[in-house]
């Protein structure tokens, strides 16, 4: 059985997921995300482009290769 190796945009966005995750389960509901140097930077750009394109995410460009995502959990509409 040969096991294909993920594309490069498939790491990328797994790494960002994990990122999410962690400040997710910590409450931050904000992370900075830099793009690795050995992820192809028309893979970056495509990533950060859909998030930019996100109702739900704030997006703030630090640097040509740094972000800070910022979102809030959905509400349930219910008073607490």
């Amino acid at each position: 059985m040969i096991i294909p190796f993920p594309t490069p945009e498939r790491r990328l966005v797994r790494r960002i997921e994990q990122l999410i995750s962690r400040a997710q389960a910590n409450h931050f509901h904000q992370v900075t995300i830099s793009r690795g140097t050995h992820e192809p930077i028309h893979e970056w750009e495509r990533l950060v482009e859909q998030f930019d394109d996100s109702d739900q995410v704030r997006v703030i460009h630090i640097t040509h290769h740094d972000i800070l995502l910022s979102w809030r959990l959905p509400t349930t509409g219910l008073a607490s």
